[in-house]
């Protein structure tokens, strides 16, 4: 009888998030299964269930890790101003880079189930202390944090599809670097 090998996985969890997370990438999210992670990662089809209740829970941990990468890329690229107002412009491109340096990610993110919101908090509370720093006393820092989040998502949703005139990096980012000044433009202007 030829003896087994071992079972020695170091960190399943992880091995089987990145494992889903090449899936979606290839095949999308709705056609990924607990059962081929499982297989592609080399365990048992029970495996995944020692870590995960469901594929609705790994795609959750994913989204989540996605949303804390972007911000600490908020934070990352804020620091690279010199002014205040600077810091929030490039904070907020950095939005945009994420989308454009990992569209299959960015597309996961399209994916967040509404009872998920919760999920943006630790991102949108990087611009809401940018826009504080700003000191745009009638001005809403929250409101003016979502404001500009959903125009950079717009503007990432439409270069990840290569639409309106955003076929290129260099556009995407010209028209979101304009657009944002517009928009901190606005803010200041009702000082």
């Amino acid at each position: 009888m030829p003896a087994t090998k071992p079972y020695h996985h170091g960190n399943l969890r992880e091995i089987l998030l990145q494992t889903s997370l090449g899936l979606i990438k290839s095949n999308g999210i709705k056609s990924f299964t607990l059962r081929e992670v499982a297989r592609l990662s080399g365990v048992s089809h029970t495996a995944p269930y020692r870590h995960f209740r469901n594929k609705d829970q790994i795609v959750a941990e994913l989204v989540s890790a996605s949303f804390s990468r972007i911000a600490d890329r908020i934070t990352y690229f804020s620091l690279k101003g010199h002014s205040n107002i600077e810091c929030l412009e490039l904070g907020t491109l950095a939005y945009l880079r994420f989308a454009l340096d990992r569209p299959d990610e960015f597309r996961l993110l399209l994916s967040l189930p509404a009872d998920s919101a919760g999920l943006l908090d630790r991102p949108l509370a990087s611009l809401i202390s940018l826009v504080d720093a700003c000191f745009f006393p009638t001005i809403n820092s929250r409101i003016a944090s979502r404001l500009l989040w959903a125009n950079i998502h717009g503007i990432a949703e439409l270069a990840t599809r290569q639409q309106a005139g955003l076929q290129s990096r260099k556009a995407a980012m010209e028209f979101a670097s304009q657009s944002t000044r517009l928009l901190i433009a606005g803010f200041k202007s009702n000082k």
